[in-house]
């Protein structure tokens, strides 16, 4: 009578393959990351917190005679936006570096204080890391811009100095995902 990975009664454990275990155990840590945007260096440095957006595609629904609808992948991705905490330097440098970059892609006053159309995206790379803190994984966004950029409360109220952590919105038009 064939084995098939049983000695005694037990399983061999070097026998038994299943192809549903994963190759490891460990989960993904929420700070187990790395983030870098090329136009925005202080941020970088002092990134708290950054998202890995959401994707969505659209769908097409068809009426039937059944009462439920038919549905069929059409249309185009969506993706959220991408979320940067960052928290600012006493000389508010990496604020700054957002909000010239908000000012520059739109007309606020002058239609010459804009900046050329290329010039007014750059790609971000945020790296996962392994429970080792290897990289492992390489997500890059692709010609993004920021829309959005919070503001800052000064509090003289506080018992405490807190750190002041602000958080810039970016819009992108893909990002990628591969293995390293």
């Amino acid at each position: 009578m064939p084995n098939y990975g049983y000695t005694a009664g037990l399983p061999d454990l070097d026998y038994v393959k299943n192809p549903r275990q994963p190759d490891t155990n460990n989960y993904l840590a929420n700070n187990y990351f790395k983030f870098e945007f090329t136009r925005l260096p202080t941020v970088t440095y002092f990134c708290q917190q950054v998202n890995l957006p959401g994707i969505a595609f659209d769908i097409a629904r068809f009426p039937t005679t059944a009462g439920l609808p038919h549905k069929t992948p059409a249309g185009q991705y969506n993706y959220d936006n991408l979320n940067v905490s960052f928290m600012v330097d006493e000389s508010m440098k990496n604020w700054i570096e957002v909000y010239e970059w908000i000012q520059s892609i739109g007309i606020l006053n002058d239609i010459s204080d804009t900046i050329p159309h290329n010039d007014k995206f750059s790609n971000a790379v945020l790296t996962v890391m392994s429970s080792s803190y290897k990289p492992n994984l390489q997500i890059t966004f692709y010609d993004a811009f920021p829309i959005a950029l919070s503001g800052i409360e000064f509090n003289s109220t506080l018992p405490d100095t807190i750190a002041i952590v602000s958080t810039a919105s970016f819009a992108f038009n893909y990002y990628t995902v591969k293995t390293l």
